[in-house]
């Protein structure tokens, strides 16, 4: 006797089809949801890189005078750096921030949050997720910087002294003109040059004399300098190395007019100059001199490579360590801006 074969009833047929069905239906929705995830997570990274621009733009708001906030401008600021940035609503779409969403929790501290909200440009729209009732969905981000004075710079020092007096530090802004390094047909011995230690970092590398000079004047010092530092004087003038680094800075920098003021420049900040600051400077021989600050200088003309030239130029606002030589606002000691939260 042969055993019987069985085959599936319609009704079971049925069922298999249900269960295709409603896998198929899962599957997409898992996809569905993960295209609105990933939507979720660029949109919140977007607005975090949104709100740390802002924050840091914000931080540089600080007073030349007093060496503090200056709130309106700092909220001004923020806002145009966060305007820069873009976040999804639908589609990209620029950020906007709210009065409520630029605080100052600290001296010189500044809080910013962006969001895709309704109020603030529109919340961010789902693809998929509209089909479970999830239309759309708001997302923030918050970041806090602070500006202080820096007590060390790491990276683009150059090798000039200017001599800072201490009852009449150095005033910024294009009506005060100073000597950054002196001509050579001004004294005899030292002519505002320091000899940095030797540094494993960056472009120059070990070594002294007039190449280690040009390379240091075109490209700075790769390795840390802190206030209170010991640095020993260089003497000599280096009129050749000097006017040659400073040639290939002049060159690569984006706007070469001559006679212009910092507030009229717009090239990418290769003629701004970050400098060390000594209270006293000995025109004889190699001794040592006391960092006592920091601060940025910017070369209104084209350095001359005469020796008995001066080199001269204004100071700026403070620079942030890192930046590229780009100005942030401060005195003449520079202001270090940081990510705090």
């Amino acid at each position: 006797m042969r055993p019987s074969k069985h085959f599936p009833s319609r009704d079971e047929r049925g069922v298999v089809i249900i269960w295709v069905t409603f896998f198929l239906l899962f599957t997409l929705s898992i996809t569905a949801l993960g295209i609105d995830g990933a939507k979720l997570m660029a949109t919140r990274t977007q607005l975090q890189n949104a709100a740390d621009a802002a924050a840091l733009a914000g931080a540089s708001a600080i007073d030349p005078a007093t060496g503090s906030m200056i709130t309106d401008t700092a909220s001004v600021r923020a806002t145009q750096t966060a305007n820069q940035n873009h976040a999804f609503t639908k589609g990209s779409t620029a950020v906007t921030l709210l009065g409520g969403d630029i605080s100052f929790p600290a001296d010189n501290t500044i809080k910013v949050v962006a969001r895709r909200s309704p109020e603030a440009g529109g919340s961010m729209i789902t693809q998929f997720a509209q089909l479970i009732g999830i239309g759309q969905i708001a997302v923030s981000a918050s970041a806090t910087a602070k500006s202080e004075p820096s007590s060390g710079i790491c990276e683009g020092l150059v090798p000039m002294a200017p001599v800072e007096d201490p009852a009449q530090p150095f005033e910024v802004g294009c009506g005060h003109t100073y000597v950054l390094k002196l001509g050579g047909d001004a004294q005899q011995g030292n002519f505002q040059l320091l000899d940095f230690p030797d540094c494993e970092e960056g472009e120059c590398g070990q070594g002294g004399g007039g190449a280690s000079v040009r390379c240091l004047v075109a490209n700075g010092y790769g390795c840390c300098i802190n206030i209170g530092d010991m640095i020993m004087t260089q003497p000599g003038n280096k009129s050749g190395p000097f006017s040659q680094g400073l040639d290939d800075r002049w060159s690569r920098d984006t706007d070469q007019r001559e006679d212009i003021c910092f507030s009229d420049y717009t090239g990418n900040r290769q003629r701004v100059v970050l400098v060390p600051l000594v209270r006293t400077f000995d025109v004889n021989g190699k001794k040592p001199v006391e960092i006592t600050g920091f601060s940025a200088f910017f070369l209104r003309n084209k350095p001359g490579g005469g020796s008995g030239q001066d080199l001269t130029g204004e100071f700026l606002y403070a620079v942030a360590p890192g930046s590229g030589g780009s100005t942030t606002g401060g005195t003449s000691t520079l202001f270090s801006i940081r990510l705090i939260q």
